[in-house]
């Protein structure tokens, strides 16, 4: 169980309650057993009887307060402010006079001012807790609503009970009800606990630690070991394999350095570690760990606190970020968080709230850039390309780092389907089949290509402005994401009967491989700029080979070939003779807006290589 302020209150609680128990029973002792010779046991005996009894509902009211904050820090003022009570009732205890009695039954009871203000303090706590869980129980889970308000409701039902009828020693029951009820609803051990990787603590486990850490302002170290794969998409075997290599790691890590493991992310454990010398020895043992068997890629980061952040909430955005989407960028197998990393982070959240805003406003652009058909001698077709303005300003953020965040966010569809608007909207407007123009690429996520609605919402749009299905090609960017070719082959399927095309973005890099090409029939590969320009490298003649072979392969196989990163006339000539038929390029022309296209198709005589 994390040990944060609300299981150690919970815990104390516990002992608090034992001990009232305790004093009940030897109250009852001393009193039926023992003559008046034994005042000061008896005395003894009643006072902590009461005291405890105030204790436990101080307790109980700082436990629910705890948790009713969940995600906060416990205000130790308020803390503080709420001992006041229970202060003077053990003050009162202490220099107040207590009478004891027997009713007509001959069971012994407690009364006097003292008694009875000290009975004030406790139901005042107890109803007043009562209260805070009912009005602020949105901020629990359901089960744990459910049991606290349960308990505390019978609690409170005791406590009146006891003070109304003399004689009858309830509270102490009422205690253990409460006690029971909170370890079944609330406090089960095995509510943070990972279910399929044994001994690891969860997330939520590990945000309840670091609210109590950083609570403490102590300096102290958030190791993380990030398992990244080839894919950010698992199959059920790779979750296996992946839980099963965490939690090798957990315990090889809690022998080696003592520290519990938390799933901080579905790819990270996370460990708190105070000492610097358990921080090295951690870092050695991921460093040095060898496992043939695994496809993952162990990478070590820590971050220091407060060094690099005292905020709670920017240290858990800078973890997800680093085991999101910064590891991904990294070859190295050890980061250590610094102000540059939390300056790209912030960029990156900067970007995000740019997107959000853009997608309710509606207020994404579309670029376009010509197509060369060789065969032809002209620009036959062109590619949508979706272009970011910062607000209030003539920047643009490039694609390459607002996508990513899109796709991270699941943003990416609702942007696809503003492109693909905008897209329809301008070639109806413009008719552009009328300059001769054949096709329009559109890119395609691979978030998006699986969804069931996207053949529904791609037609309503084609519909709705009259666009013929065989004007569109689409272009599949992120095949990463591509998680259920079922749903993908129904999708593309669909599509292609109405006559649409389909290409390959980016072939030669990332996610754009050959079992991707097995996947479906392709009309169309566009291979990466970099890969070409690698493969153009004067120094490494040897590369040339590599795309003869691919463009040969890919022609074989059925395919018609575009290469991306045209530059010069002497590179558009190298590609027509190994065999290109498509060419697009900044030689020809830059993405550019609607206007800026239509003049270049007016003015373009499809002469130009």
């Amino acid at each position: 169980m994390p040990q944060v302020f609300s299981s150690r209150v919970f815990f104390a609680f516990l002992v608090a309650a034992c001990v009232n128990t305790v004093c009940d029973i030897l109250e009852c002792a001393v009193f039926v057993y023992l003559d008046d010779s034994f005042y000061v046991l008896k005395r003894a005996s009643q006072g902590l009887y009461i005291e405890t009894l105030m204790i436990c509902a101080y307790l109980m009211c700082n436990y629910v307060y705890a948790k009713v904050i969940r995600g906060k820090m416990v205000n130790k003022l308020v803390v503080a402010i709420m001992a006041v009570p229970v202060a003077v009732g053990i003050v009162a205890v202490f220099t107040g006079t207590i009478y004891y009695s027997r009713t007509n039954a001959g069971y012994y009871y407690n009364y006097g001012p003292t008694v009875q203000f000290c009975y004030f303090v406790g139901f005042v706590y107890i109803f007043g807790t009562l209260i805070m869980a009912v009005f602020r129980r949105g901020k629990l889970r359901k089960e744990e609503a459910i049991g606290i308000i349960i308990g505390l409701f019978i609690w409170t039902a005791l406590c009146s009970f006891q003070f109304l009828v003399h004689g009858y020693q309830v509270s102490s029951v009422a205690m253990m009800l409460m006690s029971l009820i909170l370890f079944l609803s609330a406090e089960n051990p095995k509510e943070y606990y990972e279910k399929n990787i044994s001994n690891v603590r969860n997330k939520d486990a590990f945000h309840m630690m670091l609210i109590d850490k950083f609570g403490y302002k102590r300096h102290f170290f958030i190791a993380s070991v990030i398992f990244t794969g080839k894919s950010t998409v698992l199959t059920g075997e790779d979750r296996d394999m992946l839980g099963n290599l965490q939690f090798r790691i957990a315990r090889l890590a809690e022998d080696v350095i003592g520290e519990a493991a938390y799933l901080s992310e579905w790819n990270t454990l996370s460990f708190a570690i105070r000492s610097p010398e358990k921080v090295e020895r951690l870092m050695s043992l991921i460093n040095n760990y060898k496992d043939e068997n695994s496809n993952y890629k162990l990478t070590y980061s820590v971050l220091e606190v407060p060094k690099c952040t005292d905020d709670l909430d920017e240290a858990l955005q800078i973890l997800s970020f680093v085991s999101g989407e910064y590891v991904y960028t990294q070859s190295s197998p050890n980061l250590v968080v610094n102000d540059r990393i939390v300056d790209k982070m912030t960029y990156r959240n900067n970007v995000e709230t740019i997107v959000r805003k853009a997608i309710k406003d509606k207020a994404f652009d579309v670029y376009y850039q010509p197509i060369l058909c060789v065969a032809d001698g002209k620009f036959t077709s062109t590619e949508a390309l979706v272009r970011l303005r910062k607000a209030e300003s003539e920047n643009y953020i490039s694609p390459e780092d607002f996508i990513p965040v899109a796709e991270k966010c699941g943003l990416i569809r609702e942007i696809d389907d503003l492109v693909f608007e905008k897209v329809c909207s301008f070639i109806a407007r413009e008719n552009l089949s009328s300059y001769g123009l054949k096709t329009v690429e559109v890119n395609l996520s691979g978030n998006e290509v699986v969804d069931r609605q996207t053949y529904s919402r791609l037609m309503s749009k084609m519909e709705k402005y009259h666009i013929p299905p065989k004007f569109i090609n689409f272009e599949i960017t992120e095949t990463a994401y591509i998680n259920n070719d079922e749903m993908f082959k129904e999708n593309v399927q669909k599509l292609k009967e109405l006559g649409s095309t389909f290409s390959m973005d980016d072939f030669g890099s990332g996610y754009s491989n050959l079992l991707e090409l097995l996947k479906m029939d392709y009309a169309l590969v566009k291979m990466d700029k970099e890969f070409i320009w690698n493969c153009l490298d004067s120094g490494k003649p040897e590369n040339m080979r590599m795309l003869e072979y691919s463009i040969n392969f890919l022609k074989d196989y059925g395919l018609h070939v575009l290469a991306e990163g045209v530059e010069t006339i002497e590179q558009a000539q190298l590609l027509i003779d190994k065999g290109v038929e498509y060419l697009q390029g900044f030689y020809y022309s830059r993405p550019i807006p609607e206007d800026e296209y239509i003049e270049f198709l007016k003015a373009q005589k499809g002469e130009r290589l």
